[in-house]
């Protein structure tokens, strides 16, 4: 282990790397106390390992250590998690041919790879912040809908949901923008502003989708109704289509309701840029004040924590560096690792800017992709 090797007032005697080949903390630089506790606290929860990048993930222009490089391992996203993602999305686009189509549509086929994307979750609950590459501006309500079941899964399974409750919770994510397919494709893909007669359009898809499994006689549980109904209220009683309180919001539709706005923040869409996690984050901190669950947005955002760990950013001063340590009440103000400075000059000797501390100093910008 590195904190081992090494002691406070050190010399790193070799470059430590993330698996990308970003470096971290370059040979040369004098370990100071506060960076050994951040060492010790990235050991302490194994991400900090002993491992050579592969030769390919360095810049050519770096040069070779003396001994062992250290990197952080996140895992790989697999062919498995990218194949469960497009089944999901084909099944929600057969879902939706068939509603335009006046059909019933497979409910079996949708029970079935609900409960695929539970069984994927419990296996690794990380596997639906690493699908968003493959998000499609031009199908955005199917990929939306998978994209809310996954972190809807990864909700219930938070809270102790037990299997059967997961799959119904899966499936009805999945089903809550049905009502969507009764709404105009202008007005779902328009790039300005909604007028307000497009806006009370727009409201009216819960009650569209509820409608049709009601007509269609399909054997949802009102759990799952819900999910429909529900999604966009509010728990001041601001929401629609009913304007009910906290207290008359089904649990899952307040679960679909988070899900279903990181997910939308954090997608693109014709009228915007997606919005990184962090800024995203602070929107649900500020909402939950009185639109969602707080509880709900909390358990979320912990489980994002391990994510956005060593997300690499740019502070005010045009230095650059890694967050490693990351506060819910103030998600824009977390503490960084920085590594380089203004002018891309490695720094000698990282250290940690605590900018709930440092009013002075700010984000400026998340470099998307670039992570520890």
């Amino acid at each position: 282990m590195l904190s081992k090797r090494y002691g406070v007032g050190d010399v790193l005697k070799q470059d430590v790397y993330s698996l990308q080949g970003h470096l971290l903390i370059p040979r040369g630089a004098m370990i100071s106390e506060r960076l050994m506790a951040q060492i010790h606290k990235w050991e302490e929860i194994g991400v900090l390992i002993d491992k050579v990048p592969s030769s390919g993930s360095r810049n050519a222009q770096e040069p070779e250590s003396d001994g062992e490089d250290i990197c952080f391992l996140p895992r790989r996203k697999s062919k498995e998690e990218d194949v469960l993602y497009h089944q999901a999305i084909e099944t929600v686009r057969d879902v939706f041919l068939d509603i335009r189509a006046g059909h019933v549509f497979n409910q079996q086929a949708v029970q079935e790879r609900a409960s695929a994307i539970v069984s994927s979750v419990i296996h690794d609950e990380k596997v639906g912040f690493r699908l968003n590459h493959l998000w499609q501006a031009d199908d955005y309500t199917l990929h939306h809908s998978v994209d809310v079941c996954l972190l809807s899964t990864l909700i219930g399974l938070s809270i102790g949901m037990d299997r059967e409750e997961l799959n119904e919770l899966a499936a009805g994510a999945i089903l809550h923008d049905v009502g969507k397919i009764y709404i105009p494709r202008s007005i779902l893909n328009k790039k300005g502003a909604l007028s307000n007669r497009e806006y009370e359009t727009i409201k009216k898809h819960p009650v569209f989708g509820v409608k049709y499994f009601q007509e269609t006689g399909m054997d949802l549980s009102d759990a799952q109704l819900y999910c429909i109904l529900q999604h966009h209220e509010h728990c001041d009683g601001t929401g629609y289509p009913q304007g009910l309180r906290y207290p008359r919001i089904h649990l899952f539709a307040r679960i679909v309701a988070v899900a279903d706005v990181f997910s939308a923040l954090t997608a693109g869409r014709p009228h915007r840029a997606p919005m990184d996690q962090l800024h995203a984050i602070d929107i649900l901190c500020r909402e939950s004040r009185s639109h969602l669950d707080m509880h709900i947005v909390s358990i979320l955002i912990n489980r994002l924590r391990d994510l956005l760990l060593h997300t690499r950013v740019r502070l005010n001063t045009g230095d650059e560096g890694y967050v490693v340590d990351f506060f819910e009440s103030s998600p824009l103000r977390p503490t960084v690792l920085v590594t380089q400075d203004a002018f891309g000059r490695k720094v000698v000797s990282p250290y940690l800017v605590h900018l709930r501390q440092e009013q002075e100093l700010s984000l400026q910008e998340i470099l998307s992709g670039k992570q520890a």
